[in-house]
């Protein structure tokens, strides 16, 4: 992959909880983002107990794949074992961005399943798979999530929240704002009293081909 400057990529992580703060997807302590610097065992997190939209970059931690503090001075997010957990299985992710989005996991509470409804939905989260609620930062529910990540990016946390994951960071961000814009329209057109029109697997499938998915 080559460089990464280290800076900026605090810099982004810093960003990203700001927005999402913003957007409403998360409360100022309640959602979490990490970095895995590529080809390493090195992930920048976010720190436990801080107000996220307020960060500062000396106020993020680097940890290793086994929760070991390698730079910094608070406790890493108490969610790190789902971080780490699905970098171990997945070489391929590099960000894992953890958020409690309402319509998301409020629709995920009523039973009602994602389908896709958007070019972005079909693309993105065509499969959002639900882990049944464990605690929060056990290493049971970095396991299952870990598990649940294996051929999606999307993974939904029953009576808690989402996890998205990606590439790049922003690739992780994109997947979430879908999957709460996804949510919201279904909650629109389930308040209409109606079934949302779907996307058809035929056209999912060109769809994949034409981006090369």
């Amino acid at each position: 992959m080559g460089y990464v400057d280290e800076e900026d990529v605090k810099r982004e992580l810093i960003e990203v909880m700001r927005i999402m703060h913003d957007k409403g997807l998360m409360t100022g302590i309640g959602g979490n983002i990490s970095y895995r610097v590529p080809e390493t065992s090195e992930v920048w997190i976010t720190p436990s107990g801080l107000y996220k939209p307020k960060l500062n970059i000396e106020d993020l931690v680097k940890i290793d794949l086994e929760g070991n503090l390698l730079e910094g001075v608070y406790k890493p997010s108490m969610e790190w074992p789902i971080h780490v957990s699905i970098y171990k299985r997945r070489v391929d992710v590099n960000c894992v961005l953890h958020c409690h989005p309402p319509y998301a996991t409020g629709l995920t509470l009523a039973g009602v399943e994602f389908r896709p409804i958007t070019l972005e939905a079909a693309l993105m989260i065509a499969r959002a798979p639900i882990v049944p609620f464990i605690y929060p930062g056990t290493k049971e529910l970095g396991e299952a999530v870990a598990e649940a990540a294996m051929g999606s990016r999307v993974i939904l946390l029953q009576n808690h929240g989402a996890v998205t994951l990606g590439y790049d960071i922003y690739e992780a961000v994109t997947a979430m704002e879908i999957l709460e814009e996804c949510a919201k329209m279904t909650f629109v057109a389930k308040c209409m009293g109606v079934k949302p029109a779907e996307i058809s697997e035929r056209d999912i499938e060109l769809l994949r081909k034409l981006y090369k998915l």
